[in-house]
């Protein structure tokens, strides 16, 4: 008499037979199906089961609240059990805990339901000037969240210090992060666009001797650490806010440095041309509008609201600090072919460009232009951007000669492939001080997977003038 199969074992079957438990099924259906967020989640753990948290982290984000309903209330820790292979070689379920078992099974239920039921999504139109930074909603509690990112090497010691620091000085009350930035290749930036290590997690609570501390990195205590997923699954979002934060901020200082004033109402940034000193506003960046100009303030008074850096430890270096709390800058490596949009030792982006050899100049420069399709055109020698170097015949603009990126084939000014100025142009506001010279960049290139993106509220073409860049 066969033995019936429990509870777990159903499952197993069910997942082992069921198409929404392949990869590579699920990937072809969140691309024809962007929306349907069930797909996202299911997706996500089949990468987290596979060991690629990265894509993991970004399917759980698309998941949205999705991801919070299944994971928001569990315990962050996630036990796993090494997957053998069957006969027919395919490989058999990580083993989890019975709410896991629980929860996928209503997932997959629901899952199979959506696929068979939902339409496919539309596909989305072209938004030109209109287009605006998508992210998912953050978790509910993402406002709360305070991201440390220590200054030092992650030894135990280092660790135990900064966790010192957080509980001690900064006396939190909700939901902190502790991580350490991945540094570029020659180890003088912070590279933003590679996911940070999540050292540490800490819930906070009103009682000190109440808070949960959750280790998730081997080398930052003798412990047995966690699995990252929930302070992973706030970062993202995070990293995407601090983004807009910093641009926000920089367009504030450079309005403070040409007009001698903050400006009143968030549209004073998106003037018609000439004074456009951004293209618009993302709805987050309207939100935070008067309090980065409160920020601001205080700031020019003298009485910053929150310093880079926290109080310093024993040897007198900072054990922590806080990223892009420097101004949008430009750094132009005429060695490397490299434009780089940075905040203090942050490389946000890393463009390769086209220069002139000894006909690109060196020196400080500042943009004190920027046009939308000059000449009239958005394929002409000078693309579909370009802004002005202090006034000069020089100017980083894109180029209808996208081979000559990487060489030294230009008049002297800088050229861009398109989709890297149009997101610099959008980043950058005017006023951005401009470095240009030797050595001074890495030579990887750093483009985000979700370009920096503006809708359009300014008039920025300029009709009226003829540009003779240097090309």
């Amino acid at each position: 008499m066969m033995r019936e199969k429990n509870h777990e074992e159903q499952l197993k079957d069910f997942f082992s037979q069921h198409p929404v438990d392949n990869p590579q099924y699920l990937k072809r259906y969140v691309k024809q199906h962007p929306n349907n967020k069930m797909a996202w989640y299911l997706l996500g753990r089949e990468y987290a089961a596979q060991g690629k948290q990265g894509k993991a982290l970004y399917c759980f984000t698309q998941a949205g609240e999705v991801y919070e309903a299944f994971e928001e209330q569990a315990a962050p820790v996630i036990p796993e059990m090494e997957a053998d292979a069957s006969a027919s070689g395919a490989a058999t379920r990580k083993r989890w805990g019975p709410l896991f078992w629980f929860r996928a099974l209503v997932a997959a239920v629901a899952a199979v339901l959506l696929l068979l039921y939902i339409p496919p999504a539309p596909t989305p139109a072209d938004s030109g000037n209109d287009a605006q930074i998508k992210t998912s909603p953050p978790p509910a509690q993402l406002k709360e969240t305070k991201v440390y990112y220590i200054a030092k090497e992650k030894t135990k010691e280092n660790v135990g210090a900064a966790l010192q620091e957080i509980l001690v000085k900064e006396q939190i009350s909700s939901y902190s992060i502790l991580v350490q930035g991945q540094p570029t290749p020659d180890g003088r930036y912070i590279d933003w666009l590679k996911p940070p290590t999540v050292l540490l997690s800490v819930e906070g609570k009103a009682d000190t001797a109440q808070k949960n501390i959750q280790y998730h990195d081997a080398l930052s205590c003798d412990c047995q650490p966690t699995e990252p997923l929930k302070p992973l699954s706030i970062l993202t979002p995070w990293l995407a806010q601090q983004e807009q934060e910093l641009v926000l901020h920089s367009s504030l200082q450079a309005f403070y440095s040409r007009y001698g004033k903050l400006p009143q109402a968030p549209g004073e940034l998106n003037r018609p041309y000439p004074d456009n000193v951004l293209p618009g506003l993302t709805p987050y960046m309207e939100e935070r509008f008067q309090q980065s100009a409160e920020s601001m303030l205080a700031e020019i008074a003298g009485k910053p609201a929150e310093a880079a850096a926290l109080p310093a430890g024993a040897s007198g270096a900072p054990l922590l600090t806080k990223p892009l709390s420097e101004p949008l800058r430009i750094i132009v490596d005429k060695t490397a072919h490299r434009l780089a949009l940075v905040s203090g030792n942050v490389i946000i982006r890393n463009y390769p460009v086209g220069l002139g050899g000894d006909k690109t100049p060196v020196g400080e420069y500042a943009i004190s232009e920027k046009v939308r399709n000059p000449n009239g055109k958005s394929n002409g020698e000078f693309g579909s951007r370009g802004m002005t170097l202090s006034d000069t015949l020089y100017a980083i603009h894109g180029t209808n000669k996208p081979s000559s990126v990487g060489k030294d084939e230009s008049h002297g000014c800088i050229r861009m492939l398109q989709q890297d100025v149009e997101e610099l142009f959008d980043m950058a506001p005017m006023g951005t001080k401009v470095t240009i010279g030797s050595g001074l960049l890495p030579e990887g290139i750093e483009r985000s997977g979700n370009p920096f993106q503006m809708p359009l509220f300014s008039e920025e073409t300029n009709p009226n003038k003829v540009y003779k860049w240097l090309d």
